[in-house]
């Protein structure tokens, strides 16, 4: 071995000739020596974290999301309404823009979701279910099986009934502990009971083969599928405001079934708006026919009349003065059917306002060309507030303050409505008493004509004034139906959703096997560094050198060899560390009458006992005259490792019942010399300091060679400060994950307020293997490199 070795740093420098201590900083090398250490449990985690992603990757019931596009026009001109409005005068009311955020909520309504599923066959749900119980899939159309309801008596909704199929011709239903239903049925035989009432069909006897180990269908409700699909629906828009474009989206757990219900959404959206866009034209043709219907009547009956009159007479011309009087009555009565047809409008339109029951119901326009440009506007009026109130009743309840503010603006065009429609009817009740007071006069006129030709007048007269009216009602009525069937949809579906092109969302397999990996790794990486920065345990020598200036001198492993390794297996990497913990003391004992060394610890359990035997004992087998003291006056136990009476002993010598000679003990170790504590006193601080501690150390100084003593923890009594300040070298003990870190904070108190001389730690029982153990390995190469020896190669290999 080499004996030329550096000067090692006084305890002012540091370890390493540093700052006093280290500031605490992330120790990298640390958590991955810490990591390497604790790898088994890293592989265990990682396997668990990707069974768990497979499971759920294999067992977890699919979800899918299918998409469509629908697009919104924005004005009348993007409508199909072109020149349609000049058809029925009204329809203009549909040039309102219509914002792509309504139709949204219109889409999402409750209402839309029930009118969907009222065109779908969705009244019951199939689930398979596999052979371990745990994989589930929704079948819909895939059902091997379908169920009929009875009709009649009906079946308990929302309740799961499981069925176990037997064979091809028969099947077993149970129903869950609630009802404890279990029974063989077969196959189109009809179950009856009080909540259950159905017939379960088998698709294709000839085909069926098992498939799932267990089926399970549900009658599903109208409401609550309705929400159920109403919360599942998203859309986006590329416009909130202007229309554009919406993008439709819903998830549910088998994609054809998605499918189709977005598609028919989508149906019934686009015929809801052609409905209510057709609304006005169908009631304008409603209002048409009632009159047509009055009108027929009284024009079968005026030319059956005309007939009857040219069979009984021949034909008769009408003389000038004739023609003119028929003339004039033909105008006067043609005014007279314009003005009735005008009152019987009103007459609707007052019945309108003041009906409560078809309050979202809009109103006919003036398409018969009857009313003023005040009516229509308000007419126009009221109806664009009716739809936009039908509309706000898809996404708001009633005591919105936005309904409310629409109800009030309804309020308010009916009062207007209202008081325009009672001064057109007064005045058009005006105009025919005017215009009846002029028929009177032309009717005197025709009294002068001859009995037979003013009865051929008065009977064309009849029929050509209901003739005209049918006519004109009839051409109003054309125009309607064909602006009736010149309207489309506002919006048009651009995409229809599609099964084939569905996304699976969940279980996201990729995903999945990358949480599992991140969490394989990640959860036992923050075990150890919660325990890690939990722990208050010294660990590694870096915890010592972040809160201490003191040098380590030495590094003791674990041992499990007795309690004198180094005497009873000298070739153990053990004894080799305490060889070189003897070499390096002499870095502290450098003059020749430094001979004292104290060894304590800060609490009992450290292991200053066990290293004050063997550093006295590789010593003596170095053949050094060595004197181990046990100073542990309130604990001895030194003497029972060499088995000597502790009778006598160190308390007794300094009591003055002993001679020096006389405690002063041989053991079995060639030059290895042994003062027991002897008998406990009742004040050992006491006595430890008196002068008598320092006679005896000084006779231990003439006759032995190296003189180690065994003191107390300084952590509990004060017996080894007492004794430490007479000391040539003082060692602390810090034993792995055992000592606390506070405890070197009292390390640096003792040593900066006691004047202890040359004061060094030895890091006692070092466990390679488990927590940290390569951290060690790091450690004690860099250790060993900075104070230019190898001690541990050996050692350090092993435990």
């Amino acid at each position: 071995m080499n004996n030329q070795y550096p000067t090692p740093p006084t305890p002012q420098q540091g370890a390493y000739g540093t700052s006093p201590f280290e500031e605490d900083s992330l120790d990298l090398k640390k958590y991955f020596f810490l990591i390497l250490a604790n790898w088994y449990w890293f592989i265990i985690s990682l396997f668990l974290g990707l069974a768990i992603a497979y499971m759920v990757n294999r067992y977890s019931k699919p979800v899918y999301r299918v998409n469509a596009t629908l697009m919104l026009n924005e004005g009348a001109s993007s409508r199909g309404l072109s020149g349609v409005e000049n058809l029925i005068p009204g329809m203009e009311m549909y040039s309102q823009r219509r914002y792509a955020i309504n139709e949204v909520e219109i889409l999402k309504s409750y209402s839309m979701a029930q009118k969907t599923l009222l065109e779908l066959d969705f009244d019951v749900s199939y689930t398979g279910i596999g052979r371990s119980g745990l994989k589930e899939v929704v079948l819909y159309k895939n059902s091997p099986f379908y169920v009929e309801i009875d009709s009649v008596k009906g079946s308990l909704g929302g309740h799961p009934v499981e069925i176990h199929p037997l064979s091809q011709t028969h099947y077993e239903l149970y129903i869950d502990d609630q009802y404890e239903i279990r029974q063989k049925m077969a196959y189109g035989e009809t179950f009856h009971s009080e909540p259950f009432n159905f017939t379960l069909h088998l698709k294709n006897p000839e085909n069926y083969s098992g498939g799932y180990g267990k089926y399970v269908f549900v009658v599903n409700g109208v409401s609550g599928l309705s929400y159920y699909y109403k919360n599942r629906l998203t859309i986006s828009s590329n416009d909130e405001r202007r229309g554009g474009v919406l993008y439709l989206n819903i998830t549910d757990f088998n994609s054809q079934q998605a499918t189709d219900y977005l598609n028919k959404l989508m149906d019934v959206y686009i015929n809801q708006g052609l409905e209510e866009k057709n609304q006005t034209v169908t009631n304008s043709i409603e209002f048409i026919d009632d009159q047509l219907g009055i009108i027929d009547d009284s024009l079968r009956n005026a030319e059956s009349n005309l007939q009857k009159f040219y069979i009984a007479n021949s034909l008769i011309d009408i003389s000038s003065e004739g023609a003119q009087i028929y003339e004039k009555l033909n105008n006067y009565e043609k005014v007279q059917s314009e003005l009735e047809l005008k009152s019987r409008y009103y007459n609707y339109l007052l019945n309108y306002v003041n009906d409560k029951t078809n309050e979202n119901e809009v109103l006919a326009p003036a398409s018969l060309g009857l009313g003023d440009a005040l009516l229509n506007s308000l007419i126009t009026q009221l109806n664009e507030q009716i739809l936009e109130r039908n509309l706000l009743s898809y996404s708001a309840s009633k005591e919105n303050f936005q309904f409310e503010i629409v109800e009030s603006k309804i309020r308010n065009t009916k009062v207007a409505l209202l008081e325009n429609i009672e001064e057109l009817i007064k005045n058009n009740d005006g105009e025919k008493q005017e215009i009846e007071e002029k028929l009177g006069i032309a009717e005197k006129d025709l009294l002068s004509l001859p009995v037979t030709e003013r009865q051929l007048i008065s009977i064309e007269r009849n029929y050509k004034v209901n003739d005209r009216i049918y006519t004109f009602l009839l051409e109003r009525r054309a125009e309607a139906a064909i602006a009736k069937a010149s309207n489309v949809a506002d919006n048009k579906i651009l995409d229809y959703a599609n099964s084939n092109t569905a996304a699976r969302i969940s279980p996201n397999t990729r995903t999945n096997y990358m949480l599992g990996l991140i969490g394989g790794i990640g959860l036992p990486l923050a075990l150890l560094i919660i325990i890690e920065l939990s722990n208050n345990k010294i660990t590694g020598r870096n915890d010592i050198e972040k809160k201490t200036n003191i040098p380590i001198i030495a590094h003791i492993g674990h041992s499990t060899l007795g309690d004198v390794p180094v005497f009873e297996a000298p070739g153990s990497s053990l004894s080799e560390s305490f060889r070189g913990l003897r070499t390096n003391l002499q870095y502290l004992l450098r003059e020749k009458d430094q001979k004292v060394i104290s060894i304590s610890s800060t609490i009992t359990g450290e292991g200053k006992t066990f290293v004050s035997l063997n550093l006295a004992t590789i010593f003596a087998m170095a053949g050094k005259k060595t004197l181990l003291v046990g100073l542990d006056l309130r604990k001895p136990k030194l003497h029972k490792v060499f088995n000597i009476n502790n009778e006598t002993g160190l308390s007794s010598y300094m009591i003055g019942k002993t001679t020096y000679s006389e405690v002063i003990k041989e053991t079995k170790v060639d030059n290895l010399f042994m003062i027991s504590s002897g008998p406990v006193p009742p004040n050992p601080a006491e006595l430890l300091d008196t002068p008598v501690i320092l006679d005896f150390i000084h006779k231990a100084r003439k006759d032995f060679d190296i003189v180690i003593l065994d003191t107390p923890p300084y952590g509990v009594v004060t017996d080894a400060l007492l004794v430490g300040r007479h000391a040539d070298a003082n060692l602390f003990i810090i034993r792995q994950n055992y000592t606390e870190r506070d405890a070197l904070e009292l390390m640096n108190e003792i040593q900066s307020q006691q004047g202890l001389k040359n004061v060094g730690i030895v890091f006692n029982d070092l466990k390679l293997k488990g927590y940290y153990s390569s951290g060690y390995k790091y450690y004690n190469y860099n250790y060993t490199y900075r104070y230019g020896y190898i001690y541990g190669s050996d050692y350090y290999g092993k435990e």
